[in-house]
């Protein structure tokens, strides 16, 4: 299988339109109103790193189809509960798990799990219209419905609204948004590699997702440095430091080769229990 995916944000917009249209609904009244108060100036800094992170993370559709072919066990249980989207009530907690429940979403097309999906679209749905992009999950549900199960279907209109998405939120100036989605979708995909990865033995078929842990420092240093940007809003406060303790944890990795299986767990236990305050 052979395709080229963009590294850009949103796993969630992208898969959360999976397989189902959306009926024609627009943006909600919340959703509009989530978007007016997004008014953080966009500091150029913050920009910089945004769009040098972006450029370069490699995107979770590329590393959830390498943990495929390194033949690691495909565990849903290792996915945030669709039932707890209610909780998020605060702009902070629906991007960020906006974020979660997008490469949620790509953790499952690329295992093929379509009986599962729905409730992670609805999920999905829900937090887009609240964070006031409903309206781009019209603009690919037909193409996603007429995908059906082709997964590299799926994954080439995932990767055009990736863009989409990418473009919407930075034309609108709402980089602190895209910023913590992006945080998220980021947070996810490591915490599922890592907890899939904590308990293996290194070995030619997963050899490069050990690389795919080791890399991770620059690109969470720049995320780090993004969410630092916009500083005055509290809600971020103890999210930011714990993205901080996590980043000091990755400088201390040894060289990749030297990476074993006591390191993999703490770093998992430390991804797992920010993305546990972030989900709970």
């Amino acid at each position: 299988m052979t395709r080229t995916i963009r590294p850009n944000i949103l796993l969630a917009i992208a898969s959360s339109m999976m397989l189902w249209s959306c009926g024609g609904e627009t943006a909600t009244e919340k959703g509009i109103a989530a978007e007016q108060t997004d008014t953080t100036a966009i500091d150029e800094v913050a920009a910089f790193q945004f769009s040098y992170t972006i450029g370069s993370l490699p995107s979770p559709l590329t590393i959830f189809d390498e943990i495929t072919k390194s033949n690691l066990e495909v565990d849903t249980r290792l996915l945030n509960p669709v039932s707890n989207v209610e909780k998020y009530t605060s702009p902070v907690k629906q991007a960020l798990n906006y974020g979660i429940y997008g490469v949620d979403l790509a953790y499952l097309v690329i295992n093929e799990k379509n009986s599962e999906i729905y409730p992670y679209y609805s999920a999905a749905k829900d937090l887009s219209d609240e964070i006031g992009i409903g309206d781009l999950f019209e603009k690919f549900s037909s193409r996603f419905k007429e995908a059906k199960e082709e997964r590299d279907t799926l994954a080439r209109v995932v990767d055009e609204a990736y863009a989409a998405t990418d473009t919407y939120l930075r034309s609108n100036e709402r980089l602190e948004t895209a910023s913590m989605i992006l945080a998220g979708s980021w947070l996810e995909c490591q915490f599922i590699l890592t907890s899939q990865l904590r308990k293996e033995t290194k070995n030619p078929q997963n050899e490069k997702l050990f690389s795919r842990v080791w890399e991770q420092q620059v690109y969470l240093d720049n995320i780090t440095k993004a969410l630092s940007e916009f500083a005055g809003n509290k809600d971020l406060t103890e999210v930011n430091k714990q993205f901080g303790e996590l980043l000091n944890m990755y400088k201390e990795l040894p060289e990749v080769d030297k990476i074993d299986a006591t390191q993999l767990n703490k770093l998992n236990e430390k991804i797992s229990s920010l993305r546990n305050m972030i989900i709970g």
